[in-house]
């Protein structure tokens, strides 16, 4: 078997960033990761891909396999999903 512990190979987890560490460099960047936006929507990651794929969810880039959502854009989409208050009966609808 090959050397699997010389420096930056894929399987050299000192090399691999940690959670922690894309948390903070997304956060540096002004980012929230996708873990932030599932806690703040109360959604899923399902539908956090979902929404990517669909492109109805927030503007989001990628880093990698790590998903970043820039703070402006993102609380952009979260304005444009804010709800009036009021109750509309659903033959009003029709």
């Amino acid at each position: 078997m090959p050397n699997m512990e010389r420096k930056g190979h894929i399987l050299d987890t000192e090399a691999t960033p940690s959670r922690l560490d894309i948390t903070k460099l997304a956060h540096d960047l002004d980012c929230f990761t996708e873990g932030d936006l599932c806690q703040l929507a109360k959604i899923t990651p399902g539908t956090a891909e979902a929404w990517r794929k669909r492109g109805t969810g927030p503007e989001y880039t990628r880093i990698g396999n790590t998903v970043l959502y820039p703070r402006k854009p993102l609380a952009d989409f979260l304005h444009s999903r804010v709800r009036r208050g009021g109750v509309v009966r659903a033959k009003d609808l029709l």
